[in-house]
């Protein structure tokens, strides 16, 4: 093998691995943000519901502070939702990332088969690379959505 091959070979691994941990990082934050918007939505309407029943007893400090944590919830669900969406989009990131390098070492694999004689084997890379370059085309699609989403 020769230095650009070896080295394409290198970059190829990297930018796969950086894929994979960018995809499983996202998905964590992703779904830590999530329970803490779901849990954030259920001390809001909670507080929300005593600080009503406060002021309608007449404990109008009681329901004031009531209110504060159930506005101070809101913020922590809208906080959280934010987090979860640019996880997402982080994930789609890293997916677009991974099935690139997957193209680049197919086809580098095709290349190899090829210059051997393994013709068939050449082929079957080739068809993956072409698979795996469909795949980094849909995800491109899907993160050019969520961007033109932002936007608007």
């Amino acid at each position: 093998m020769g230095f650009f091959s070896t080295l394409g070979s290198k970059l190829s691994s990297a930018a796969h691995a950086i894929g994979q941990k960018a995809k499983s990082v996202a998905s964590k934050v992703k779904k830590g943000a999530d329970v803490v918007g779901k849990v954030a939505k259920g001390v809001a309407a909670v507080s929300g519901t005593l600080a009503a029943g406060a002021a309608m007893i007449g404990l109008e400090p009681v329901a004031a502070v009531l209110g504060g944590v159930a506005a101070g919830s809101k913020l922590v669900e809208g906080a959280s939702a934010l987090v979860s969406k640019g996880a997402g989009a982080v994930a789609t990131v890293g997916g677009a990332v991974d099935s690139a390098a997957s193209v680049a070492d197919h086809g580098a694999h095709a290349i190899q088969n090829i210059r051997k004689g393994n013709i068939a084997r050449g082929g079957k890379e080739i068809v993956k690379a072409v698979d795996a370059g469909e795949a980094v085309q849909k995800r491109g699609k899907e993160l050019r959505k969520q961007i033109e989403r932002k936007q608007k």
